[in-house]
C-alpha cells in the first residue's frame, strides 16, 4: 500500500508544479490553487492529466491575455516520448491503478491470518503487486528528481542580474507608452520611418496622460528620449538645426518591424 501512496504523492507533486502561468504578481496564487485542486483528484484523474499534459505529443503554445497589463509568464514541463513508449507507459500506469484498486477493495475480504497457506499466498501476491508497481514508481521518481534539478537551475537564473535585466527590458517593451510610440511612428513618420519625437510626445501626453506623468516613478526615466533608448526598439537621430540646437527624431528599428 505504501508504494501506491508514494506513486499518488509523486503524481500530485509533479502535476502541481509542472505548469505555472499568469501575471508575475499572481504566479504564487495560481500555483497554490492548482496544487489544492489536484489534491482532490482520484488516481485515474491524475493518470489522465499526467498523460494529457506531460507525456502528450500535442505541444500548444500558451496563450496570454490579448491586452497585457504587465509581464505574463508561462512555464510547463513536457517529456518527449515516441508513440510506442507512451503507449507502454500508459499500460504500466493502468496496470498499477488496477492493482491498487484490487488491493484496496479486495485484499481484506480474502485475508485469513489464521491460515499459514493463506499468509504465504497473500505475501506472494503483495510481492507480485509491488513488482508491477515498481516501474511506475521509478519513472515518477526520476521525473520528480529531474524537475527538482530544473527548478533549482531556473531559480538560480531568475535570481541572476541577466534575467532581471531581460525581464525589465521585456516589461518596458510591452508597456503602453512604448507601444503607443510604435503606433505613432507608423502614423506620422516620414516615408523613411523617422518621426519627430516632440510631436509624438505631445500625442502620447494626450492619450496616456497618467502614464506619462508617472513615467519616472514607473520606469526610472525622466524623458521620452531616454525611455525610447532604454527600450532598445528604436533608432534615435538628433538633427542639427541651422539656427542652433537640434531636433530629435526616432523610428522603429528594422529588426523589430
Amino acid at each position: 500500500m505504501l508504494i501506491f501512496q508514494q506513486i499518488e504523492g509523486l503524481l500530485k507533486m509533479i502535476l502541481g508544479n509542472s505548469k505555472v502561468q499568469g501575471y508575475a504578481h499572481e504566479l504564487a496564487l495560481y500555483q497554490e490553487k492548482r496544487i489544492d485542486g489536484i489534491q482532490k483528484d482520484m488516481m485515474g484523474q491524475l493518470i489522465k492529466q499526467y498523460f494529457d499534459e506531460i507525456l502528450s505529443s500535442i505541444d500548444k503554445e500558451p496563450q496570454g491575455p490579448p491586452d497585457l497589463a504587465e509581464p505574463w509568464l508561462s512555464c510547463s514541463l513536457k517529456i518527449t516520448v515516441d508513440a510506442t513508449s507512451a503507449e507502454a507507459q500508459l499500460k504500466a500506469f493502468e496496470m498499477m491503478r488496477e492493482e491498487r484498486n484490487r488491493l484496496v477493495h479486495h485484499f481484506l475480504p480474502g485475508w485469513h491470518p489464521n491460515s499459514p497457506e493463506n499468509l504465504i499466498l497473500a505475501s506472494d501476491d503483495l510481492d507480485e503487486q509491488r513488482e508491477k508497481a515498481l516501474p511506475v514508481w521509478e519513472h515518477l521518481k526520476s521525473v520528480a528528481e529531474t524537475m527538482h534539478q530544473v527548478r533549482q537551475m531556473h531559480a538560480g537564473f531568475m535570481a541572476s542580474d541577466e534575467f532581471i535585466q531581460q525581464f525589465e527590458l521585456l516589461w518596458l517593451q510591452q508597456s503602453p507608452l512604448i507601444k503607443l510610440f510604435c503606433d505613432i511612428a507608423m502614423q506620422i513618420g516620414r516615408s523613411d520611418g523617422w518621426a519627430c519625437l516632440a510631436q509624438a510626445g505631445k500625442l502620447v501626453r494626450m492619450q496616456l496622460a497618467d502614464d506619462a506623468v508617472r513615467m519616472s516613478a514607473t520606469y526610472g526615466h525622466h524623458s521620452f528620449k531616454k525611455l525610447l533608448i532604454a527600450s532598445n526598439l528604436f533608432e534615435i537621430w538628433d538633427k542639427a538645426l541651422p539656427q542652433g540646437g537640434s531636433r530629435t527624431f526616432y523610428r522603429v528599428r528594422s529588426d523589430h518591424n
